[in-house]
């Protein structure tokens, strides 16, 4: 079968090969997928790069994420059956066929097109898993880092349906913004992330920030979180080392985590993910809008697939498709 591989690390213009590969053969567990659609994301480049939590084999197949049509099932599978469509995240994904552990895979219902389903098992399920995790209150305010990120449309959209008011940081020409999420109102306007969370109206504060960004402006975001709030790093688009006195922590009562989408779902329970899904897939066919996709080629244009990525100018994903 046809396979986008790499046999060492580094960047992807210049590791990434297509090749003739074995077909898998499902193990114990596992079902045989046949992948319609694949979207490229940052972690696979990561992953390229041997940057990447998850290290690659070699010679490895590149990818993560995709949506297919089951053709095989293996020893002791249960609850699936071939010639379903489901979506999945497992290593090795920008090939004709993957073999997935059904713990990663997710029935994709039939209004919702393979362009939408092959994102579903990152971006929606990481904006799910941050606010379940932020035990929040009815009307409690969540400020949102990266703010033109799918994952901030995502995570706004979810904060307006569970009754929580988002806010979203945003990095342009003229500095920085904050927005309301619900009015999309620009609320103030700065040259750095401290004076812009310095100049927010009424001593706005919240109750939770999710950042994807991290690095020097983590202070500033402290600065403006409630007592007992929560402050949630997902992202580390800025890896800079900071200084901040431990005293600041202990006299918020603040709540820091990290948060791999990965390590919440292996403690989130399947009654607790099923629920997440049915509200994740009701939102995607409500608001299909919300996953954008701004270019598809073919597995063997991988090349091309990749230089689109690099040179996009607006949030959505370019997709492998078959």
């Amino acid at each position: 079968m046809k396979a986008v591989i790499f046999k060492q690390t580094g960047e992807a213009e210049e590791v990434l090969a297509l090749a003739e590969v074995a077909t898998p053969v499902p193990g114990a567990g596992e079902l045989l997928i046949q992948v319609s659609a694949r979207p490229i994301h940052p972690a696979d480049f990561m992953f390229i790069a041997g940057r990447y939590r998850v290290k690659p084999v070699f010679p490895q197949v590149a990818g993560f994420d995709g949506v297919g049509t089951i053709v095989a099932c293996g020893q002791g599978v249960q609850g699936f059956s071939s010639g379903e469509r489901v979506a999945f995240r497992s290593p090795g994904t920008w090939a004709e066929l993957v073999a997935a552990p059904i713990g990663k895979v997710y029935r994709v219902p039939t209004a919702i097109a393979d362009e939408l389903a092959c994102q579903f098992p990152l971006n929606p399920l990481t904006a799910w898993g941050l606010l379940a995790s932020c035990n929040l209150q009815l009307g409690s305010r969540v400020l949102i880092t990266a703010g033109h990120s799918v994952v901030a449309r995502l995570l706004t959209a979810i904060c307006l349906r569970k009754g929580f008011e988002p806010f979203l940081l945003v990095r342009d020409v003229a500095g920085y913004r904050v927005i309301d999420g619900a009015s999309e109102q620009n609320l103030v306007t700065a040259a750095t992330v401290s004076e812009v969370l310095l100049g927010l109206p009424g001593q706005l504060r919240f109750q939770a920030i999710l950042d994807a960004v991290g690095g020097a402006a983590t202070p500033a975001l402290i600065d403006v979180i409630e007592p007992g709030g929560c402050l949630i790093t997902y992202g580390v688009l800025d890896d800079t080392p900071l200084s901040l006195k431990s005293s600041i922590l202990l006299f918020k009562n603040l709540r820091w985590l990290g948060f791999g989408v990965d390590a919440w779902l292996k403690q989130t329970s399947p009654e607790q993910l099923a629920a997440a899904s049915e509200e994740l897939w009701t939102l995607l066919e409500e608001q299909p809008g919300l996953l954008p996709v701004i270019g598809t080629f073919p597995l063997e244009q991988v090349a091309e697939a990749v230089a689109a990525v690099r040179s996009q100018r607006k949030p959505g994903k370019v997709l492998l498709q078959s």
